[in-house]
């Protein structure tokens, strides 16, 4: 059902400390913890011995103890001390996961160990970036997590759910899509030319509702649950055209502003995920400050919150009848075939690494 051999965001920095930490990810039982350096360590949650939960043991040191029997697992997972006795058993082990902190994330690989390479990661410099403003959350979200990955991938239905924020009539009616696909990645850029500018941007900008600028939405999918976002306004950020650029890793445009955002979605089960998700602005010819870094976390907390309680309502009814597809749903659809051929093929080499 889901990917293994990729990594998945797991926790947030001050989630995961001396004392363990227990999060389902994608089906599995996963204990964090950090070493005396401050490095994170991932465990399955369960004792080798008697399946006692690992998370309501206790660390010292670089041992991490079980609470029911005593047990000592060092970081590798390796058992190497049982109360009362001498010898270790054989196949005193639990299975440990790579586990890294990067772009002010915990990251997790829940597939072969050989396999995990933190280049794979998807990039999000932007986060700590200096001359970007960054701040962002964490969502349990009560619904399938490519729910999720359909609504990011298809921004028409800013102009419905978040009419009081980063949403107007413009950007359901008057944008124009094209959906861009390569072997790792989905892309869908929207432009919408000639415009007036949604609240939240208004508020940015420093424009005024009856302001016409040109705004911008490009999207982008990786696996295996990743979507980053570059989108702002600007006047003439088109140059002319009725349709600009959709290259993510571009400037703001000169007299414009601008969101980078990455979303992670990492499935905890089949119908609940962990959305976890931060947003960068920057404002063309104007420095960082920790009041605007504040007000367009708000401003985007409070349209993604709309968004959780529409996937929540989406899984209540979710059930095997048919859906239709409109002319907006071709970037979710690529994406959710991308990730149906690549779990197919991963479960392929699974099978026959079994014969």
């Amino acid at each position: 059902m889901f990917l293994k051999n990729c990594w998945y965001v797991a926790a947030e920095p001050h989630e995961i400390t001396r004392e363990p930490f227990g999060r389902t990810i994608c089906n599995e039982k996963i204990v964090f913890w950090r070493t005396e350096d401050g490095d994170p360590v991932a465990f399955e949650d369960r004792c080798c011995h008697r399946r006692m939960p690992l998370r309501k043991g206790s660390v010292q040191g670089n041992i991490l103890s079980c609470h029911y029997h005593g047990l000592q697992f060092d970081v590798t997972g390796k058992c190497v001390h049982v109360p009362g006795q001498t010898t270790i058993p054989p196949g005193a082990q639990v299975r440990a996961y790579p586990a890294v902190q990067k772009y002010n994330w915990i990251w997790i690989w829940m597939g072969d160990p050989a396999l995990a390479d933190e280049d794979r990661i998807v990039p999000y410099p932007w986060k700590t970036a200096d001359d970007w403003g960054d701040k962002g959350t964490y969502f349990y979200v009560k619904s399938d997590y490519r729910l999720i990955i359909d609504n990011l991938l298809d921004l028409s239905h800013l102009g419905f759910v978040h009419r009081s924020t980063i949403g107007n009539v413009a950007v359901a009616e008057a944008a124009r899509v094209r959906t861009l696909k390569d072997d790792d990645s989905v892309t869908v850029a929207r432009w919408t030319v000639g415009k007036n500018p949604a609240p939240t941007y208004q508020k940015m900008g420093g424009w005024t509702e009856d302001d016409i600028v040109d705004r911008w939405q490009i999207i982008e999918f990786r696996m295996p649950g990743a979507v980053r976002l570059f989108t702002g306004a600007a006047p003439d950020a088109a140059e002319g055209q009725e349709f600009g650029f959709t290259e993510i890793d571009r400037d703001v445009p000169k007299g414009g502003f601008g969101f980078h955002n990455l979303n992670f979605v990492t499935p905890e089960t089949a119908t609940t995920t962990h959305y976890f998700w931060s947003n960068a602005y920057q404002i063309d010819g104007k420095p960082i400050t920790p009041e605007m870094t504040e007000l367009q976390y708000k401003q985007i907390f409070t349209a993604f919150h709309q968004d959780w309680e529409v996937f929540n309502k989406q899984q209540e009814n979710w059930d095997d009848r048919p859906t239709i597809d409109t002319i907006q749903d071709a970037g979710s659809i690529a994406a959710r075939a991308m990730i149906d051929r690549e779990v197919a093929a991963e479960r392929e080499t699974l099978a026959i690494a079994a014969e």
